[in-house]
């Protein structure tokens, strides 16, 4: 299969090594894409994630030759399974990492900005190159990169098609950090050991509400602070923090 996954400690990581097609997904990947999202979000063992591409490229976008003659009625359900996907991880609430080394473009760089922290080599391209081949983009793209660098910085990505790199990426706060090749998934995997070993729930909920967050007015955002903040008070690693501080020791978290 194009999509590995493996299991590290508490970490689960999906790697895209698809090297004939240079990391394109075709409707088979991303039915395994959706696998991958089930078992991460259901396994309580797993505390974070870590996305990476095979062969020296994170993912060139979507095979258009899988789908290029489709019915509208079958992209549609196409768009519909791939939007579960982009759900499923949008909504995870484990961190995720996302480690860039060389091209991710169209659904590849979408699929990177689902990272909650994005590392990149210098071998890094990010690209919306969707109007190259006259259609929108997918997999939630204008929706996430308009909230991350701005609605006209984003529509600009989209109509011009230009490739930036992580030096780039990383000016417009897309890239959390820059890595050489050599080090990025090792230092993508040191990055999510340390999330693995933080507060999962204080952290997914935090994920939850920021993302909530940039759709309701302050008003709601603070009534979902209230409750979730009465909520995380009643968990273990809470409680376990708060005595840990009380006796001036290290906390250890254990995701509950």
């Amino acid at each position: 299969m194009p999509l590995i996954y493996e299991k590290t400690g508490n970490i689960g990581v999906m790697t895209i090594d698809f090297p004939e097609k240079r990391n394109a997904l075709n409707y088979a990947a991303r039915l395994e894409m959706e696998k991958i999202a089930t078992e991460v979000r259901d396994d309580p063992d797993v505390r974070s994630v870590v996305f990476s591409g095979g062969s020296g490229v994170f993912c060139s976008g979507g095979d258009i030759s899988s789908f290029a003659k489709s019915t509208p009625v079958e992209m549609r359900d196409r768009l519909k399974q791939q939007h579960r996907v982009t759900r499923m991880f949008y909504d995870l609430e484990k961190p995720i990492v996302a480690a860039v080394d060389g091209p991710a473009y169209g659904v590849g760089f979408n699929l990177a900005l689902l990272g909650d922290l994005i590392l990149a080599s210098p071998l890094a391209k990010f690209c919306q190159s969707y109007s190259r081949v006259a259609i929108v983009p997918d997999g939630g793209g204008l929706y996430l990169l308009a909230r991350m660098i701005g609605a006209q910085r984003a529509k600009a990505m989209f109509f011009l098609a230009e490739t930036i790199g992580a030096e780039e990426a990383q000016n417009l706060g897309i890239v959390h950090a820059v890595h050489s090749s050599e080090t990025i998934l090792d230092e993508a995997m040191a990055l999510a050991e340390k999330l693995a070993a933080g507060p999962t729930r204080a952290f997914g909920l935090g994920k939850a509400m920021l993302n909530r967050g940039m759709d309701i007015d302050f008003a709601s955002y603070l009534e979902l602070e209230a409750v979730g903040e009465a909520y995380i008070m009643e968990t273990e690693d809470h409680q376990n923090a708060v005595s840990a501080f009380l006796e001036k020791r290290k906390p250890i978290f254990k995701g509950r």
